[in-house]
């Protein structure tokens, strides 16, 4: 408002808003006369031009509060000025972290407004499950991190870790206490182990025995040295291979062997008599 005084020197006022009093106060805009008579009747005119500007209008929205992420504040007012409590000047902010956020717009016609809010960004869980695995046999633990989250693995497990023993994409998202979640998947390949089997320990009379590792296309390395698939064994005592097949894989097997000599039979030289001579 804008208070408008014409003096305390005469006797009466007439204000073309009808008023009568020495001021007035007005709220809008427009031309104001005023008429002024003194004791002696003589009369004056004064004219004053108000002009009362709409100051603008500035909000920022609600306080907001999410999961990482970027927000962007609009002050609105294009053609104003700005004042960001971030040292920007532009309409427009993108901000990243949480905090209070305020702005100071004036508009082209001087007129000031401010406005704030809250901005709470909150970091998304960090999970990492690791690089892919491979291994021979056995089982893999994974676990998500985040201890007091909870879980949802693709095997609809909810546990911080779980143990998996088969091939396959294993994944899981954790969410925070603050409701925040994120996610990670890890492809796990488990090869099984060549089977490796020379059979029951073995004793035999004479002759060799062949021993077969099996495995096709593996490689070999028997404590005698050899690198075949197959040996042939002619003395007594323990004997073992070990087999890797393509995926690195490995297994061992031994075996006891015991081959014993052929007894050898001697009845003498042949012999002829006649009946009756001893």
């Amino acid at each position: 408002s804008v208070f408008i005084d014409a003096g305390a020197s005469w006797s009466s006022y007439l204000w073309s808003t009808s008023a009568t009093t020495q001021a007035i106060t007005v709220t809008s805009s427009g031309t104001y006369i005023c008429t002024v008579t003194d004791a002696n009747g003589c009369t004056d005119t004064d004219t004053i031009n108000v002009t009362i500007f709409t100051p603008p209008t500035v909000t920022l929205g609600p306080n907001q509060t999410q999961c990482g992420g970027s927000v962007i504040l609009d002050a609105g007012n294009p053609g104003a000025t700005y004042l960001w409590n971030t040292s920007a000047t532009t309409q427009q902010i993108t901000v990243t972290s949480t905090g209070v956020y305020s702005v100071t717009i004036t508009d082209l016609n001087g007129c000031t407004a401010s406005a704030s809010v809250t901005i709470t960004i909150n970091t998304l869980p960090a999970v990492a499950l690791g690089p892919d695995i491979t291994q021979c046999g056995g089982s893999v633990n994974l676990n998500a991190g985040n201890p007091g989250s909870s879980y949802l693995w693709s095997t609809a497990a909810t546990t911080q870790q779980i143990s998996v023993n088969t091939t396959g994409s294993y994944s899981v998202v954790v969410t925070d206490v603050n409701g925040c979640s994120n996610a990670d998947t890890i492809n796990v390949t488990i090869n099984a182990l060549p089977v490796v089997n020379l059979g029951n320990d073995t004793t035999l009379c004479g002759d060799s025995l062949i021993l077969d590792a099996g495995n096709p296309g593996s490689t070999y390395a028997w404590n005698t040295s050899a690198t075949t698939q197959q040996i042939s064994v002619t003395v007594s005592g323990v004997y073992s291979v070990t087999v890797t097949d393509i995926n690195g894989c490995s297994a061992t097997d031994l075996i006891n062997v015991n081959i014993s000599q052929n007894p050898v039979a001697d009845a003498g030289a042949d012999t002829t008599i006649c009946l009756g001579n001893s």
